[in-house]
């Protein structure tokens, strides 16, 4: 169930932070832990119910840097924040409703604004104080769509919001198909750039990293086809050629980060990095709202991270409420 570099030491280092209490950290055991959330639209419910599950084991403030990419970063948040289950509830209760997702809706077919101005601050409050108060530092990706540049944005240290900085790694080409200022910055989703910021993570001196990841072990990123490179070029970069470039070499950096993190390519000496894939019905569309398919996909990817920490898995569910509730 577990992929990368010598991954059970990984969980080791969890395990034993949680044993120690909240006041374990990278100075008190001289290791820098690091979780990071793949994304992937409605594909990241399999992340979502990942992140529930680290919740729900105590395991909110143990690591010292979260890194997330996509809809992994409201993932993030809510698991940061110790709101799994209002997170994971914007799924089912939101992300499924015709407000949110709407193929005839070609202008904004995934309605970014609803989530992020509406449902995130006001519905399902997230709570911003806690995310920016406590010692763990949230990373987000974005690309600046004048530049090109991919990269990572220390939610404690920009002066943009938190919840707009959200909004930015939200913000995908083509299916919303605007840019959202981060620091000024006129910044888009980071997963063509950034499928998930391991490498960052890496970069950062981070020692200790657990992956959640959305795709399974086998995939394989392909170059974009002649048609998708025309959809892109038409309807977001419109004559941008340095995000040109980045869609069409996208599969190159998917490539390379799943690597790293399956453990195909060397890594810093004394650096460990445990990785979860998906498998089976954990592998779903982006743009899937069907209940029963994201319900099922959380929670046997919540149920495989429970084995992983030696915990029994069998009994374990999400709230059936999730299934019940009207959409938003």
């Amino acid at each position: 169930m577990l992929h990368g570099v010598n991954p059970q030491g990984v969980i080791d280092i969890i395990k034993a932070r949680r044993a120690r209490g909240s006041q374990c950290d990278e100075i008190s055991d001289g290791r820098k832990l690091a979780l990071v959330i793949e994304g992937g639209a409605l594909r990241a419910i399999s992340s979502a119910g990942g992140a529930y599950v680290l919740a729900e084991l105590g395991l909110s403030d143990v690591f010292d840097e979260v890194y997330a990419t996509s809809a992994g970063v409201m993932n993030a948040s809510y698991f940061i924040s110790g709101q799994p289950l209002l997170g994971i509830s914007v799924y089912f209760e939101n992300c499924t409703s015709r407000k949110f997702i709407n193929p005839f809706r070609f202008w904004k077919i995934l309605d970014v604004d609803y989530i992020f101005d509406q449902v995130v601050p006001n519905e399902k409050p997230l709570d911003v104080a806690r995310v920016l108060g406590t010692r763990t530092r949230l990373y987000v990706a974005v690309i600046d769509s004048s530049s090109g540049e991919a990269f990572v944005v220390d939610t404690k240290k920009t002066r943009t919001p938190l919840v707009q900085v959200l909004k930015a790694a939200n913000a995908i080409p083509v299916y919303y198909n605007r840019t959202v200022a981060v620091d000024g910055r006129p910044c888009i989703d980071g997963g063509i750039g950034i499928p998930f910021p391991l490498a960052q993570a890496l970069e950062n001196g981070c020692t200790d990293v657990l992956v959640l990841s959305t795709k399974p072990v086998s995939y394989v990123s392909q170059q974009p086809s002649w048609k998708n490179r025309m959809i892109f070029n038409m309807i977001f970069a419109q004559g941008n050629e340095v995000m040109s470039r980045v869609f069409n070499d996208r599969h190159l950096r998917s490539r390379e980060a799943r690597n790293l993190a399956l453990g195909r390519l060397a890594t810093p000496q004394n650096v460990s990095i445990a990785t979860v894939c998906t498998e089976g019905i954990e592998n779903i569309d982006r743009l899937t709202t069907n209940r029963t398919v994201l319900y099922d996909a959380a929670v046997s990817y919540g149920r495989k991270v429970l084995r992983i920490f030696g915990e029994d898995a069998n009994s374990w569910t999400l709230p059936d409420s999730l299934l019940r509730s009207s959409p938003g």
